[in-house]
């Protein structure tokens, strides 16, 4: 193996280096081309997409713009207005500061800045590409800054192979965007792809009104306030009543003086901060603000400047405990009752009242009871208890072999008992009914749509930046499962229809549900889309724990088990069975028969 000699590297080579530190997905550049903007002093910025920003990326704003020689310098590494002497890095009040993001940007693209200093008229426009400048012209010009990008990656095609599908590239910038517009609520910012807009945030009085704008007023109007302060700390913001979490944590947005970051321990300080207020697999939805003298937080850490790192961390976490659990202490915190809407009330208008609903204050669903089949008995002591609603509105199926041996009784409403000669089987009765669900969706689909429950009014929902496209591109399979999706408008769509199985579940809710469930991550093999909306669609159909079942109904749901094809999973892959062997069971005993 030859070795060679050490060498300074070209600067072409250089560039490119440096650019993949900080440009790692379109994202990325619109980050660091917007928080420019912010930190000319901007009051509004519009981004402009095109093919997920691979063909154009373009960032206008208003700010105090630049000088032709300072133009000139911008495209140099290293070169910056925002720091001037050692101390000023060890105090960072910019949101950028490295002089190397725009020309890292430049490196990989097809480039032209236009600038124009306030209070001039004629402006410098430059053009050119992989870091190189091929024209420079002076021209009439608006104040502020306007940066193209275009044809991202296009003298390093190795990159683009790592990049993610459109829609993927588009919702991670429109997060990131929406990040930045919740910490900068004075600036106006106008968000398209594809020459149609999608983010409107126009300048914001409040942090809710900016919520608003960017979520929905009904969501933002329900959110409970956080504030404290200690000494030079403080945390301001707002949270959601546990009754309003999430599958995910998209919607968790922390802000430490006024720049977006990732913090894990911050992330699980939040969330600790609802436990035991919610399950394990959900999420709040929090909008925080941290503010703290900036020399106690170093923001060079990484080169994107996602990351932070806190001079006294312990004291970070434990003011922003304290003030979500002052928070969630509020009277508000307990949701009021929402009047019956949507299925519900055409349910009642037909004089249908089967269905079950969920109430926003997060309380127990209806637990519907098993129709008889037509071998059981038909006494009193064996119908549905007075209240309880009916669960299994499908045809009764033919008892299978009796797999899962005679049903003993219910543990806790949420567990079946049975056994057989030689073992005992503890079945989850809400995955179980899942998995026998699922399977006969799934055959019911081959004879076409399922069955839709139309609603009585159509209600429009807000869906989160990113979102609203992912949901057009599903819409063909989600009408097959009986969703009636209409009137797309920028981030919101209407819902006309549920599948009739859902029915008497709250709409908005249910779709936004379905969007964190279908959309969230998974580990191993990617799972088809139809199989993971009809898993949802099974999920919120199935019977709940905590609903007593009487042993005709439990005798009905293990048969049903047990002629599925996957009997032992549902279609998460959570586990329904469990078995104890009675061998194991008398030997521990000391029973010898």
């Amino acid at each position: 193996m030859s070795v060679s000699r050490i060498r300074r590297l070209p600067d072409h080579l250089v560039n490119k280096i440096a650019a993949g530190e900080v440009v790692e997905r379109p994202a990325s550049v619109v980050k660091e081309l917007v928080e420019n903007a912010l930190d000319a002093l901007c009051t509004q910025v519009t981004v402009d997409l095109r093919d997920a920003g691979r063909a154009l990326i373009r960032v206008t704003d208003d700010g105090i713009g630049m000088s032709s020689d300072e133009v000139d310098l911008a495209l140099l590494r290293h070169a910056t207005s925002k720091l001037a002497t050692d101390a000023d890095l060890d105090a960072i009040t910019t949101l950028g500061f490295r002089g190397e993001a725009l020309p890292a940007i430049c490196a990989v693209t097809r480039f032209s800045v236009l600038s124009c200093p306030r209070g001039a008229d004629t402006g410098t426009l430059v053009r050119g590409e992989g870091g190189t400048v091929n024209e420079k012209l002076l021209v009439a010009a608006p104040a502020g800054t306007t940066v193209e990008a275009q044809d991202l990656f296009f003298n390093t095609p190795a990159r683009l192979k790592f990049m993610k599908s459109a829609q993927s590239e588009v919702a991670a910038a429109l997060r990131l965007l929406e990040a930045i517009a919740l910490a900068h609520q004075d600036v106006h910012f106008r968000v398209s792809h594809n020459g149609r807009p999608v983010l409107g945030a126009p300048r914001a009085r409040s942090l809710r009104d900016r919520i608003g704008a960017l979520w929905g007023f009904e969501r933002a109007g329900k959110l409970l306030e956080v504030e404290r302060k200690d000494g030079p700390l403080a945390v301001s913001g707002l949270i959601a009543p546990p009754q309003l979490a999430r599958g995910n944590r998209d919607e968790i947005v922390l802000i430490v003086n006024g720049r977006p970051v990732r913090d894990t321990q911050l992330s699980q300080t939040l969330i600790e901060a609802y436990r035991p207020l919610l399950a394990r697999d959900q999420f709040p939805i929090a909008v925080l603000h941290l503010e703290l003298p900036p020399q106690e937080v170093d923001v060079n850490v990484h080169p994107t400047k996602a990351w932070v790192r806190f001079r006294s961390p312990r004291q970070i976490q434990e003011i922003l405990y304290r003030a979500v659990q002052d928070a969630l202490r509020q009277a508000q915190v307990v949701q009021t009752q929402r009047g019956l809407t949507g299925a519900v009330a055409n349910d009642r208008a037909s004089g249908d009242t089967t269905g079950s609903f969920s109430i926003e204050s997060g309380g127990p669903e209806m637990a519907p009871a098993l129709p008889q089949s037509a071998d059981s008995p038909s006494g009193a002591d064996d119908r549905a208890p007075a209240g309880q609603a009916l669960l299994f509105h499908e045809s009764p199926a033919q008892f299978g072999a009796p797999a899962f041996g005679a049903v003993i009784g219910q543990l806790q409403d949420t567990f079946i008992v049975s056994a057989s000669d030689d073992e005992v089987f503890f079945i989850d009765q809400h995955v179980a009914h899942e998995r026998v669900l699922f399977e006969r969706l799934l055959r019911d689909l081959d004879a076409g749509p399922l069955a839709s429950q139309e609603l009585l009014f159509p209600q429009p929902v807000e869906l989160g930046a990113g979102q609203a496209g992912l949901v057009a591109e599903w819409a063909p399979t989600l009408e097959g499962l009986g969703f009636g999706l209409e009137g797309w408008s920028g981030s919101t769509v209407v819902l006309r229809a549920v599948p009739a199985l859902l029915r008497g579940q709250e709409p908005r809710r249910l779709i936004e549900s379905l969007v964190e469930d279908v959309n969230r991550p998974r580990k191993g093999e990617p799972v088809p889309l139809l199989h993971r909306a009809l898993s949802f669609v099974a999920c919120h159909a199935a019977i709940k724990a905590h609903a007593a079942l009487q042993r005709e109904e439990m005798a009905r749901l293990i048969a049903d088990l047990a002629v599925t094809r996957t009997p032992y999973f549902c279609p998460h892959g959570r586990p329904i069975v469990s078995r104890l062997s009675l061998r194991d069971i008398k030997r521990e005993l000391g029973r010898t028969w």
